[in-house]
């Protein structure tokens, strides 16, 4: 399967596009709702959203793989962002698998079901060894999330400047709970 074919996808209830200028909007709200960056470094402004969507854009170019906006298939609404981000923790080239819903879409497991998603993306279509995870330690829904695609938890960190807990699922754990 070619980086195109993942462009575009489908989960159970949503919709997945690659991370495009139309949503951008979508974007600013999420990240501009006090409830959902509570326990994601805080509420933005849309010069920082800004710049974190260009990073997100240029990460798709690079490496055929990045964030993804999701939306409702019923209803078309947006229903969160997610995906696989390439990055640098504590001086260790990781994959990311991200997430971050609307408030209005919380309770519905739609995190587990982005969550799960870009892991079977990561697993299952671009090979990857293994993928982390990560949230701040009190954020309880996440750690559900990670908990629920068989993830474990590793060591605590600090990213963005604050407290987190790193969980890890290896390829082989994966495909033997899948």
């Amino acid at each position: 399967m070619s980086p195109h074919s993942i462009e575009t996808l489908t989960t159970k209830r949503m919709r997945a596009e690659r991370i495009a200028e139309p949503h951008f909007a979508h974007l600013v709200a999420l990240y501009q709702d006090p409830k959902v960056m509570a326990t994601l470094a805080g509420v933005q402004t849309e010069a920082q959203i800004r710049v974190g969507f260009e990073q997100n854009v240029a990460h798709w170019n690079e490496h055929g793989f990045g964030l993804w906006c999701y939306f409702d298939l019923e209803t078309n609404e947006f229903a969160g962002r997610g995906g696989l981000r390439k990055l640098i923790q504590d001086g260790e080239t990781e994959i990311e698998i991200a997430y971050a819903i609307p408030a209005a879409y919380w309770g519905q497991a739609r995190a587990t079901e982005i969550a799960a998603h870009a892991a079977s993306v990561a697993f299952k279509t671009l090979n990857m060894p293994n993928v982390v995870a990560f949230t701040q330690p009190d954020n309880k829904a996440s750690r559900r999330v990670m908990e629920k695609l068989h993830m474990t938890y590793e060591r605590d960190i600090v990213h963005a400047n604050l407290p987190h807990v790193l969980y890890r699922i290896t390829r082989e754990r994966y495909l033997a709970n899948a």
